[in-house]
């Protein structure tokens, strides 16, 4: 009887926890054929590693959830990232918070063509990566700026608090405070409803432009606080910083089981994603694999999971 109950237990958390299942097992693997990985200092490089990239996951998890998509976040990374380096040879505090008031008005224009102009948001973030990245080259003239030493600034990304570096801290209180907007709050219930059928959450009486202006938003500010964490932790800004993050952070979210067509997703399934990902990558640096094969492994898996996706929808609906 009790074998019978295991077994029901373990086929329904295949089914609804798949990505975690198979992060539980690579992790146990690889414990016990590599000692590199085992080491307490590569689990913090891990997430040392995913910081930056799980930050942006997390915001672009509430665009995607909408039934949009942002690929503007990397050029954005790039921009403010320059942004904030450049203003703190000057000043710590408007390295800080004038990244925040530029990503506002990034936000709000992406939003804003998307929801007032029904403009399909793959083609206006396109659009606006190209921007992004051409201001962030231009605002530097493609140099890289070294930053200040020993500022408070330098904390927010070199920093430790109770022995736990400053920016995982940042990641698992974002990711916390995501994950009680998602479940916990009208405003992620529209988003969940505006993914699955705007049209019928218009209906409803959802305001879906606003709705979905505001998930922009806060994607372009998850992305202000990653520019000035890399940006402190790095000591520098580059105007390409960001190249190739807005794949990175698709390929977490898509692995971790949020609908591209939008409707279904979770903040946990996206660290879940982010973790799988840099698990795998982990592994695959540690056995020397070249960076041109690990690409390749993102494409396979981002391919993998959205065949998944699609087939799950056609078998059971959206």
């Amino acid at each position: 009887m009790k074998e019978s109950i295991i077994k029901d237990k373990i086929v329904a958390l295949l089914k609804q926890k798949p990505q975690l299942v198979l992060l539980i097992v690579i992790v146990a693997v690889l414990l016990i054929i590599n000692q590199k990985f085992s080491t307490l200092s590569n689990f913090v490089n891990i997430l040392k590693a995913v910081s930056v990239i799980s930050i942006i996951s997390c915001g672009l998890t509430l665009v995607v959830i909408s039934g949009a998509l942002d690929l503007s976040v990397g050029s954005m990374l790039s921009l403010l990232n320059v942004v904030s380096a450049t203003l703190q040879l000057k000043s710590d505090s408007a390295a800080v918070w004038v990244p925040f008031v530029i990503a506002l008005f990034l936000g709000l224009f992406n939003g804003l063509i998307v929801s007032k102009f029904n403009v399909n948001s793959i083609i206006v973030t396109l659009g606006s990566l190209s921007i992004f990245g051409g201001l962030a080259l231009l605002y530097v003239n493609g140099a890289i700026i070294i930053g200040r030493t020993g500022t408070w600034y330098t904390w927010i990304g070199q920093g430790k608090l109770l022995g736990i570096p400053s920016h995982i801290i940042a990641f698992l209180a974002i990711a916390v405070i995501f994950e009680i907007i998602l479940s916990r709050t009208s405003f992620g219930r529209a988003l969940h409803y505006i993914g699955t059928n705007g049209e019928a959450a218009r209906i409803a009486g959802i305001k879906t432009g606003l709705i979905k202006t505001t998930a922009f938003i806060i994607c372009a500010l998850s992305v202000a606080v990653s520019s000035v964490i890399m940006s402190a932790r790095m000591n520098s800004g580059s105007p390409v910083a960001g190249v190739g993050f807005e794949f990175d952070a698709i390929t977490a979210i898509v692995i971790g089981g949020t609908s591209l067509a939008g409707g279904r997703g979770s903040i946990r399934n996206t660290v879940i994603g982010v973790l799988l990902l840099a698990v795998i990558i982990n592994a695959l640096t540690i056995y020397n694999v070249p960076f041109s094969f690990q690409a390749i492994v993102k494409g396979i898996l981002i391919i993998v999971a959205i065949t998944v996706d699609v087939k799950a929808r056609e078998k059971y609906g959206k």
